[in-house]
């Protein structure tokens, strides 16, 4: 009857894990598909306190005198462009919105033209969610795609190459991920009341029939770290990931992935 009771228990541990784990891969199926690739997990970025007030940003002031040419440009494919954000960006954001950003050093085009660092940049929120269940973290997906150079707007093709220096793929900034952290934390009441009761027994040894009660009480510890261990998975799944928020100041590098024709 132990083995089968024990043979049960570990059937349920396993199972209950597992579909946790596929829970929580399900969710970038869409990423998958849409790319054909097996990248399941992409680098959380640190949690912020958000702010909702664009603020002026310290060392990058926007242009806001203009001087137009009517002249054609050309920003060419492979370009890198170091930008900070004018406002906050968080997972709350709507699909559609747009998010200003200032360039914080020179471009120079092909026909030698620089544009210059406090240019305006602009990116279209594409997609989000906030934290969810599975310990899946919060998601911000965006676009920069416009430019406003000499006052006059132009469509740019662009990838989030890193953000707080940390490498960006598909311009899918995402929050951590934290089924195994919460799974741990679900587990900790069973790992200390077996603990505690190991303790206990260990100092009651050598008492005569105390030790037996220190037994016993080791025994009821182990039994409530079993139903834990089972118990935790399923809890987890239920559990939320990290959240995004990125502060007004946060830096961005952008990489320019087709030659663009940019009026000035």
């Amino acid at each position: 009857m132990k083995k089968i009771i024990t043979t049960f228990l570990l059937f349920c541990i396993i199972n209950t894990t597992a579909i946790a784990v596929e829970f929580d891969e399900s969710v970038d199926a869409t990423i998958r598909e849409n790319y054909g690739i097996e990248q399941s997990s992409l680098p959380p970025l640190p949690s912020e306190v958000p702010t909702t007030v664009p603020t002026l940003l310290p060392d990058v002031e926007e242009i806001t005198t203009f001087n137009p040419t009517g002249k054609i440009y050309t920003l060419r494919s492979g370009t890198k462009v170091r930008l900070q954000s004018k406002s906050s960006v968080s997972e709350w954001a709507r699909e559609g919105a747009k998010v200003s950003f200032l360039s914080k050093e020179g471009i120079i085009t092909r026909e030698g033209e620089i544009i210059p660092a406090g240019t305006v940049f602009k990116a279209t929120i594409t997609d989000s969610h906030r934290p969810q269940i599975t310990g899946n973290g919060g998601l911000i997906e965006f676009k920069v795609d416009e430019i406003y150079f000499n006052g006059l707007k132009s469509k740019i093709d662009t990838k989030i190459s890193k953000a707080n220096s940390k490498t960006i793929f598909f311009n899918n900034i995402k929050g951590e991920r934290r089924y195994w952290k919460n799974f741990a934390k679900d587990l900790t009441p069973g790992v200390k009341a077996f603990n505690a009761t190991k303790d206990f027994a260990k100092d009651m040894r050598g008492i005569p029939v105390i030790n037996l009660v220190g037994a016993a009480s080791m025994v009821g510890g182990a039994a409530i770290y079993v139903v834990n261990l089972v118990v935790a998975p399923v809890v987890s799944v239920f559990q939320k990931g990290g959240s995004i928020s990125l502060p007004s100041g946060t830096e961005f590098e952008i990489k320019i992935t087709e030659n663009n024709q940019i009026k000035g």
